[in-house]
């Protein structure tokens, strides 16, 4: 009777504690490697938006002519003059909208409670590819933008890529503007130097010229190191690529379409030289 009442009598102490002790040991090796794949998959479909953009990129560049940053893009034609079309000044999230049928894959999926817009997760690289606001020494003067011709190293010259803004200390919010937030005026991205003739890059306003070295109040914007330090960056050919800010911020290379640092072609001011922190002190 004592050994049949034992043996229904369940597990023992000892028994649990060691089921206990595997099932620990389970999750704690489980649990990274379930991690490591959410990561990877989140980096992954970023990696495929990134590549959808470069499509519409290449789209709108044999459309236009002009890469999709902030350019003037011929959409309509004039009601006053059939025979022209009429000019719309419009953002490159907007112009890749039109393209590509809707805003889908305009949005980091690790951060994918960002809106896309002016706070977006991906940046464009604006002072190589294309700007509008005003510069009366810009190589298309009067605005800031370029020539497609210009960008002779597209394969190397970074056009879009996850962006943390000009912030990095305090959370996202939607509709929230704030120099120190994640994804602050993040659908811009800035280079390691801003070309020289930016110093005289303006927004025209009823009471005249205010001048931006940068696209929002002086303050840079970066790449993000959301993908476990690094950042999926798409390329002005459309191809993607995961890079660290070691690699991007080197020098100009990356961004002024030549495909190496050449100061006799794209003369610049350091960040030293505006108001404004710089985020990664570690790179010279």
């Amino acid at each position: 009777m004592t050994s049949k009442s034992r043996a229904r009598g369940g597990f023992t102490l000892m028994e649990v504690l060691v089921v206990v002790g595997i099932m620990g040991l389970l999750m704690t090796l489980l649990v990274p490697a379930i991690n490591r794949a959410r990561v990877y998959a989140r980096s992954a479909a970023c990696k495929s938006n990134l590549h959808q953009l470069g499509l519409g990129m290449t789209m709108y560049i044999h459309q236009y002519d002009v890469y999709p940053g902030h350019q003037w893009i011929l959409l309509h034609p004039d009601p006053d003059n059939p025979s022209t079309l009429k000019e719309e000044r419009i953002r490159w999230f907007n112009a890749m909208a039109r393209l590509l049928k809707g805003y889908e894959v305009q949005g980091c999926a690790a951060v994918a409670d960002w809106e896309v817009g002016r706070n977006n997760s991906y940046g464009y690289n604006y002072k190589y590819l294309g700007g509008t606001r005003y510069n009366d020494i810009a190589p298309r003067a009067p605005y800031e933008n370029f020539p497609v011709k210009v960008v002779r190293f597209p394969a190397r010259t970074i056009a879009f890529g996850d962006s943390d803004g000009t912030g990095w200390t305090k959370e996202h919010v939607n509709g929230v503007n704030d120099k120190d937030m994640f994804g602050n005026h993040g659908y811009t991205l800035d280079p390691t130097f801003i070309p020289e003739h930016s110093l005289h890059t303006y927004n025209q306003t009823p009471s005249g010229k205010e001048y931006e070295s940068y696209a929002w109040k002086d303050y840079r914007t970066y790449i993000s190191t959301r993908h476990g330090g690094k950042s999926n960056l798409c390329f002005a050919d459309g191809h993607v690529e995961v890079m660290s800010p070691r690699q991007v911020y080197i020098d100009n290379r990356y961004w002024n379409g030549l495909g190496a640092e050449n100061i006799a072609r794209d003369k610049h001011v350091t960040y030293k030289f505006l108001d404004g922190e710089w985020r990664f002190p570690e790179i010279p």
